[in-house]
């Protein structure tokens, strides 16, 4: 009976945990049944669980996280054990709770708010911010800034990380919602885990690789017109990842260094900005 428990509960635990780059499994030493996860991602990986595990005969020596932050590129990361309370009965797992996973740790409460970007673009340009923070075209509710910028222009990193998604496929764009998944994008994971997005860049522009450390000022993709755009333009925004919040992010101001290097200001829209840095 034991034997015929456990055998249910493995098939069963198999089909809920199974997505792309996540492996749930478990491993069974004695009278300890110990869950483990890989995960293949370059970045860390938020695991948020439905509820509690339901056990039959089973004790939980340790208290069942619901918020789990797997580190990137982790083998055999530990989520939970059960140990068998009495040997002499039958035992089993009723039911392991289901999860969602979010890109990046959406644990995260203490980041660099005083962090100054450099300007996403080469030195001796100025360019208009066309939508700034709540904008009323597509930023309602999002830190985000639109840079008025010509395509094929040299788009570089405001700020050092690592290169964690890329598209560059896309070469359609509309001003309506509808064109919004055609956006091609670079996505930067910054050390204190906050995430840049480099939006509307030009098919196959972009110049880095996935996994790739990039340095503040490198060049790493054309500027484009692509996804939900009226025009050509750079849409720039850096969040924290949530399970809670709209689109699963929080947009975060940032403070960029302007003129030639002397001032540290955040950016406002309807105003140019130069770069003599």
């Amino acid at each position: 009976m034991k034997k015929l428990i456990t055998l249910i509960f493995i098939s069963h635990f198999m089909i809920i945990f199974a997505q792309k780059n996540i492996k749930m499994y478990n491993e069974r030493k004695g009278d300890t049944i110990t869950f483990y996860v890989d995960n293949q991602e370059i970045y860390p990986v938020s695991l948020v669980f439905n509820g509690q595990p339901e056990i039959n005969n089973l004790k939980k020596p340790e208290l069942f996280k619901t918020i789990q932050v797997i580190p990137a590129k982790t083998v055999k990361q530990k989520v939970t054990y059960f140990v068998v309370t009495d040997k002499n009965k039958g035992w089993g797992i009723k039911k392991m709770p289901g999860y969602q996973s979010y890109m990046g740790d959406i644990t995260i409460k203490n980041y660099d708010t005083q962090y100054v970007y450099d300007l996403p673009f080469g030195k001796g340009k100025a360019l208009w911010i066309h939508q700034g923070y709540n904008g009323t075209f597509s930023h309602q509710n999002e830190n985000s800034l639109d840079f008025i910028m010509p395509e094929g222009t040299e788009v570089l990193a405001a700020r050092e990380g690592k290169v964690i998604d890329i598209v560059q496929s896309n070469n359609r764009s509309c001003p309506t919602r509808s064109c919004a998944p055609f956006g091609n994008y670079v996505s930067i994971l910054h050390p204190d885990g906050t995430i840049a997005q480099y939006y509307h860049l030009e098919q196959n522009g972009v110049q880095v690789k996935l996994g790739e450390s990039v340095t503040k000022g490198q060049f790493i993709a054309y500027s484009g017109n692509t996804g939900w755009s009226s025009g050509p333009h750079l849409h720039f925004n850096v969040y924290i990842s949530s399970a809670t919040a709209d689109k699963n992010r929080i947009t975060v101001k940032t403070l960029f260094k302007t003129g030639h290097g002397d001032k540290v200001q955040y950016l406002e829209e309807g105003k140019s900005y130069a770069r003599g840095y």
